[in-house]
């Protein structure tokens, strides 16, 4: 259950990301950095020479998916107050619970309702079953995401007409919950 609003600020439990969503990021990454040596090795020549352009992928490119990893582990969904704070990878949005339209929010699976996947990355960080940051609706909208279960997701229409989708554990409950704080704040 999540508290009431005058409550400190409350974690919402995420929907867990697929076991090999990370394989997307560094198997490419792998991939990438073995075919030079690979290929230098079957040829009868070192792996690696002393120029930087020889080993200097082999250091700088797992430096980076090891970066992108540890901003993949960075998500979050907390209420605090009447505030929702997304923190996803790079992205950070804070949803005031009045700029919600909460009367158009639901709960959904993007198999059954595929108008409601975004159709195109702007600015984040996307790999199959993960997505963070902002997306493109197929209506052209905007759209701010922390998806982490494609079966699991909260569409919070906000009223500058752009959308928040967020994967919580329990989208119905947190949903409810929403709207149970919602009611309080107008009634005095």
């Amino acid at each position: 259950m999540i508290p009431p609003a005058h409550a400190a600020a409350h974690p919402i439990p995420l929907a867990a990301a697929g076991r090999g969503a990370l394989w997307w990021l560094w198997g490419p990454i792998l991939l990438a950095i073995s075919i030079e040596p690979l290929i230098r090795l079957f040829a009868g020549k070192s792996p690696v020479t002393t120029a930087f352009a020889s080993w200097g992928p082999l250091v700088v490119l797992p430096l980076l998916a090891l970066a992108l990893s540890l901003l993949y582990r960075r998500r979050s969904i907390t209420l605090d107050g009447g505030q929702l704070d997304i923190v996803s990878t790079l992205y950070r949005k804070r949803v005031a619970l009045g700029e919600l339209r909460l009367d158009r929010a639901r709960a959904v699976r993007f198999d059954e309702y595929p108008d409601f996947k975004p159709a195109s990355k702007a600015n984040g960080f996307q790999f199959p079953g993960f997505r963070s940051g902002h997306f493109r609706m197929p209506d052209g909208g905007k759209a701010f995401c922390l998806i982490t279960d494609n079966q699991r997701v909260l569409v919070l229409p906000l009223r500058d007409g752009s959308v928040v989708l967020v994967s919580p554990e329990q989208p119905r409950q947190l949903l409810d919950e929403l709207r149970r704080l919602a009611e309080r704040r107008v009634r005095p």
